[in-house]
């Protein structure tokens, strides 16, 4: 059995065509594609997802500071200094992307991922 690290890397980056945006830097630079996702806390993957829009997927997300010492998302609270990375692999057809996230959730298995309902994970 194959040891995957929590991470994908500079590989599957390439392989995939995945982009890397720094979320604390506003919405505006994510774009509107279907896409699957993987979101990193302070470099640590956390959670794998897939979306029709990415932006509005984002925009739609409770993200907020807390007395300026935490930030809270929808994934739990976090102390400050953070930085929030999403990478994401836009597909053109529709299935592309969703096998995608499948496959990286058994692969890498994020903390915040459930097990895949009707799969085993």
């Amino acid at each position: 059995m194959k040891h995957y690290p929590h991470h994908i890397g500079d590989s599957t980056v390439r392989k995939h065509g995945w982009n890397t945006y720094d979320y604390l830097s506003g919405l505006r630079g994510l774009p509107n594609i279907a896409c699957c996702y993987a979101v990193y806390f302070d470099g640590s993957l956390r959670y794998i997802g897939s979306t029709n829009d990415l932006r509005n997927r984002f925009s739609g997300h409770a993200f907020r500071h807390s007395y300026a010492k935490s930030f809270i998302t929808p994934w739990g609270e976090f102390d400050l200094p953070l930085s929030i990375t999403i990478k994401y692999s836009a597909s053109r057809r529709y299935g592309d992307w969703l096998m995608r996230e499948a496959r990286l959730i058994r692969r890498l298995k994020p903390v915040f991922n459930k097990k895949l309902k009707g799969r085993a994970a």
